[in-house]
């Protein structure tokens, strides 16, 4: 969902500076805010004995935690920020009083909750069905389709700009498996490593 930053103010919008492995909010905690990213990335992640488990990223333009905002339960995950960023922040009662006044916002924030659910019901087919290889270039298509390519790309490819570790977290493979696959990826030319950076191209 991107509202305009200006009608974000109007309705008294503050903008945040969440610094990089900052938490925005914490798993548990009410959720009083709307929240969308004017610069930076965050990701949604639950935190576990062995590994974390990310449940999505966002980055410009795009807002996070919204359900529990508006089904008035706990955050079901911490969001923390990947890059310095830099977050709009808008009361609760504030922006239900924007989407009331703004039918056609409300109908965008419908298709993107909708838009959301079927990314993730992909992504979980792919990590709970498909094999480990399968999983990474899911992730990774996910992330090239949610990314400018303007910032992200980089000859014609998309540069993954999150590290193995964040891979295996979002996987839920262990990051020796993350990096020994992405290896097998790359003779397989489904990637390209530069200077350790992952590169997919582009459609």
């Amino acid at each position: 969902m991107n509202i305009a930053p200006d009608l974000l103010r109007n309705y008294g919008a503050t903008l945040k500076k969440i610094n990089r492995r900052e938490d925005v909010f914490r798993e548990g905690q009410t959720a009083f805010f709307y929240f969308q990213i004017h610069t930076g990335l965050v990701k949604m992640v639950n935190h576990g004995e062995e590994h974390d488990f990310i449940q999505g990223i966002f980055t410009d333009g795009e807002s996070f935690g919204e359900p529990p905002m508006i089904g008035r339960f706990p955050y079901p995950a911490n969001a923390t920020a990947i890059f310095d960023t830099k977050a709009f922040a808008l009361p609760r009662k504030q922006f239900l009083e924007l989407l009331h006044a703004h039918p056609d916002i409300h109908l965008q924030f419908t298709i993107s909750m909708c838009q959301r659910v079927h990314d993730k019901a992909r992504v979980l087919k792919a990590i709970n069905l498909g094999s480990p290889e399968e999983r990474i270039i899911a992730i990774i298509d996910l992330l090239k389709s949610k990314l400018s390519r303007k910032e992200y790309g980089q000859d014609g490819h998309f540069a993954v700009p999150v590290t193995r570790q964040d891979i295996a977290d979002m996987t839920g493979l262990r990051v020796e498996t993350v990096i020994r696959k992405v290896r097998l990826l790359e003779e397989q030319g489904f990637l390209r490593i530069d200077n350790r950076k992952i590169l997919r191209a582009y459609d």
